[in-house]
């Protein structure tokens, strides 16, 4: 009831039928996949060697670089990435990022794109793709760019399927630049250097920071819209700090990394704002894109404001920190090189030194701002519940993600998730029982987002959600008596259902109390009455 789009089920169901050939088909449980050969390779390059449409990519060279042709890049993480822009256009890249995606993008992506592939998919090539369609780019004189994970999950095929809705729309001379660690593709135009990649890491340390800083003290401001003008003051002095190397015509001097930010600590700590209490925290967690971009998740984070309450997200510089962070399980494990462990310690050791200065900084606010934990902290607690191996999406880290929210004051949680992004379900909503196992407090929801999918649902599964949020944090509680006004008769007799609760149990008529909604812990010793 919550998708006009079967696309996303009909892969459900291939990938099932796949996994019972697979097992029908063998003949012991122990196979050595050392000497199996994949026949879809074997096939892929015999077609392409029979096909004749197959022809190399358009690559962007040194050449289109210095001529100044316009790169264009999807949105993801809007705070971070206003401050990534700049960067990479000092660098020499004339990049541009797309800020917003609508419905005529989302259906431009849906005509190009396979409708199995997943939500982001959809997301982010349409918005590139309509750049060229609707005539607001040149496409002789544009390339666009998209990163590349190279890792099990389907982003690693975006590039492909970019190229792909090109050639279908028309547009095959674009170059699309494949951005990735491990330097999959090769693009001779698009290189940086070690002070353009310094810059850029401090960049998105920044915008961490402004995030953090404005969605705590947004819901509690004195003056309406003071929160935002200060973030707008200070997105404003960030970007002419990393263009013009650490000047601004607003002060005098060079400013260090380390001053920049304890001054924007001080001025959010200064912010006027409402002598009430703390209002229910409520995270925001799932699959980078959908948790970040505010068009991709229906402006989740806007919605939790509104119903009162306050936004939790966290930084994009932990998604980084997680890919470092499991060389030592992987070296022990699935049989990594200590080299690749070394080389991984060291990335998360110097990506760590950058969050020094504002861990410094947020300390000094006598707990008003609190600093992100460490990722190694976190999996220390998380690792239990998921395993380090679970890498595929998000894996372990969106459980650490969950587990880290509860145990500092966030006990409410949206796992916002790609419909049939499989990993995601697997480590998101497949965690959720053991999660409140060992937190009764916790109360999360995973909500499907998909180009199909119904926004009236996805938005009433968060407004129960933030209900059942205000009900334990003591405000704005209504009491949920839903048996005395409907006068419900249960004709059945004592019997086991799910887990050996009697029907009358459920429904409360033992004990003559109200019907239960199945919310998570929507105790009767906590509800006031109306």
């Amino acid at each position: 009831d919550e998708v006009s789009n079967l696309g996303a089920a009909r892969i459900r169901l291939r990938s099932l039928q796949a996994a019972v050939t697979e097992r029908e088909s063998l003949v012991s449980e122990h196979v050595d996949t050392l000497d199996l050969v994949d026949p879809s390779g074997i096939a892929g390059a015999e077609e392409a060697a029979e096909a004749g449409h197959v022809v190399p990519h358009a690559s962007f060279t040194k050449k289109m670089r210095e001529d100044g042709w316009e790169i264009l890049a999807p949105q993801m993480a809007p705070i971070q990435f206003r401050l990534l822009e700049p960067v990479l256009q000092r660098a020499g890249l004339n990049v541009r990022v797309l800020e917003h995606t609508n419905h005529e993008t989302m259906e431009t992506g849906l005509k190009y794109v396979n409708n199995d592939s997943c939500y982001p998919a959809i997301v982010v090539i349409g918005q590139l793709l309509d750049e060229f369609v609707q005539g607001r780019s040149d496409p002789d004189r544009t390339a666009v760019a998209v990163t590349q994970t190279g890792g099990m999950c389907r982003a690693t095929n975006y590039a492909a399927l970019l190229r792909k809705g090109l050639r279908d729309a028309g547009f095959p001379q674009v170059p699309v630049i494949a951005a990735s660690v491990q330097g999959i593709e090769e693009n001779t135009g698009f290189t940086l250097g070690l002070g353009d990649i310094n810059r850029a890491i401090q960049s998105i340390v920044l915008g961490d920071l402004l995030q953090s800083l404005l969605l705590r003290v947004r819901p509690y401001e004195a003056v309406p819209g003071s929160a935002m003008a200060l973030y707008e003051r200070w997105n404003d002095l960030m970007t002419q700090w990393l263009s013009e190397g650490g000047h601004s015509k607003d002060w005098r001097g060079h400013w260090t990394f380390r001053r920049l930010i304890a001054k924007c600590v001080r001025e959010f700590d200064d912010l006027e704002l409402l002598d009430i209490p703390r209002k229910p925290q409520v995270g925001l967690v799932g699959e980078i894109l959908v948790k970040f971009h505010p068009d991709a998740n229906n402006h989740a984070v806007d919605f939790i404001e509104e119903e009162g309450c306050e936004a939790v997200l966290p930084g994009l510089m932990q998604f980084f920190h997680n890919s470092a962070a499991s060389g030592k399980w992987n070296q022990e494990n699935l049989g990594g090189t200590v080299k690749n462990r070394r080389l991984r310690s060291a990335a998360l050791w110097a990506m760590e030194r950058y969050e020094d200065p504002v861990r410094a900084a947020l300390l000094k606010t006598n707990g008003k701002f609190v600093p992100h934990r460490g990722i190694l902290e976190m999996a220390e607690r998380s690792t239990d519940i998921a395993s380090m191996g679970n890498q595929a999406g998000e894996g372990w880290y969106l459980t650490a993600e969950m587990v880290d929210m509860i145990e500092h004051g966030c006990p409410n949680i949206i796992c916002a998730q790609p419909f049939a992004c499989l990993p995601n379900h697997v480590i998101g909503k497949g965690m959720f029982r053991a999660i409140r196992n060992r937190y009764p407090e916790a109360n999360v929801v995973s909500v499907d987002f998909d180009p199909g999918a119904s926004e009236v649902n996805q938005l009433n599964r968060i407004k129960l959600m933030l209900a059942t949020a205000m009900q334990q944090h003591g405000e704005h509680a209504a009491r949920l008596d839903f048996g005395a006004d409907t006068q419900i008769t249960w004709d059945e007799p004592e019997a086991s259902g799910c887990g050996g609760c009697s029907i009358s149990a459920l429904a409360g008529a033992a004990s003559g109390g109200p019907v239960s909604l199945g919310l998570p812990m929507v105790r009767p010793d906590v509800r006031r009455s109306a």
